[in-house]
């Protein structure tokens, strides 16, 4: 099953940045549904059942994970995947740290992770043409977690859905 490790804005923070979304930018081809904002900790990938409980009982076992927050303010676009976002453009040490500690945490079960700058953000738009428009007005949304999850990536005919198969708690 493919998996990662993220965070889920509540129900009025997706609405937020629905909104947000529909009054600042154009209509564009390959809408995320809001259903599934998140934020990825770390992108695991394909994990066997075997990985997949060690990586639950590792993650068992992690005490004193930061609570953290993130202040959605930039409009972002990565190229390689044709991804438009919406991101910050100060992390807070907090979000980082809580970052670090779960790709720490995956390593010890056992699980390669590729290496990359972390950039935390929320996917609006995917296979977006290679020149996004701008945004009319800057974002403004804060977010706060009180807890992280691993997900799972479905893809099937009606899109891509991302169920919680479990949850920890922020401190």
């Amino acid at each position: 099953m493919r998996c990662f490790i993220g965070l889920e804005p509540d129900a009025k923070s997706k609405m937020a940045i629905d909104n947000w979304r529909q009054h600042a930018l154009p209509a564009i081809e390959g809408k995320v549904p809001a259903a599934n904002f998140h934020i990825t900790l770390a992108f695991l990938g394909q994990l066997n059942h075997s990985q997949l409980e060690q990586l639950q009982t590792t993650l068992e076992q992690a005490t004193a994970l930061p609570a953290c927050s993130i202040q959605l303010n930039t409009l972002g676009y990565f190229a390689k995947p044709k991804v438009l976002f919406v991101g910050t453009d100060e992390i807070q040490p907090e979000l980082m740290q809580l970052a670090t500690s779960v790709t720490s945490l995956t390593q010890q079960a056992g699980l390669q992770l590729r290496h990359q700058t972390y950039v935390p953000h929320v996917t609006l738009y995917r296979k977006c043409p290679s020149n996004p428009p701008a945004a009319l007005f800057s974002p403004d949304i804060e977010l706060q977690f009180t807890q992280f999850h691993l997900y799972e990536s479905v893809s099937s005919s009606g899109g891509v859905r991302y169920p919680i198969i479990n949850s920890w708690s922020l401190y």
